[in-house]
């Protein structure tokens, strides 16, 4: 994956509906930009405006990404190239787009897109008081000389 020095700026069309989707949106947007994004929401009608046909690739099943010049990543690259747009974050995102860990941050993706509604419910669209709460009612383990033995 090629990650030009200097771009124009990105598009990203995420699911507006998905916690973990926009809170990663939300936490790009507090970064040091390196370059000009901006997040549509799949769903809204100015998708489909400024992006014509965007329903064709999918994207509620992975993000997708358009660069100013049109070119167009999904999934991981997408991924990747959000990061890129952080100034802080270009190095880690020009690792995770070589060819070694590329294909590593293909199969994170993978697992994270299959269950991120399950992930946004728990993690994602709850206050944290929430959080706590879901896990303090799961079931803690019997643990014996303060070493626990896992299931």
């Amino acid at each position: 994956m090629n990650l030009p020095e200097s771009i124009e700026g990105i598009e990203v069309f995420y699911d507006g509906r998905c916690g973990m989707c926009c809170s990663f949106h939300e936490w790009i947007n507090r970064q040091p930009r390196a370059f000009p994004i901006s997040f549509i929401p799949y769903q809204a009608a100015e998708a489909e405006r400024v992006f014509p046909g965007i329903g064709t690739l999918d994207p509620a099943r992975e993000m997708v990404v358009r660069t100013r010049g049109g070119e167009i990543f999904r999934g991981a690259e997408a991924w990747v190239w959000c990061l890129h747009s952080c100034a802080n974050h270009q190095d880690a995102a020009r690792r995770l787009g070589s060819p070694a860990l590329l294909p590593v941050a293909i199969r994170a993706c993978r697992v994270l897109a299959a269950n991120r509604h399950a992930l946004s419910k728990v993690f994602f669209r709850r206050k944290d008081r929430q959080v706590r709460e879901e896990l303090h009612r799961m079931e803690s383990p019997a643990c014996e000389d303060g070493y626990c033995v896992t299931r």
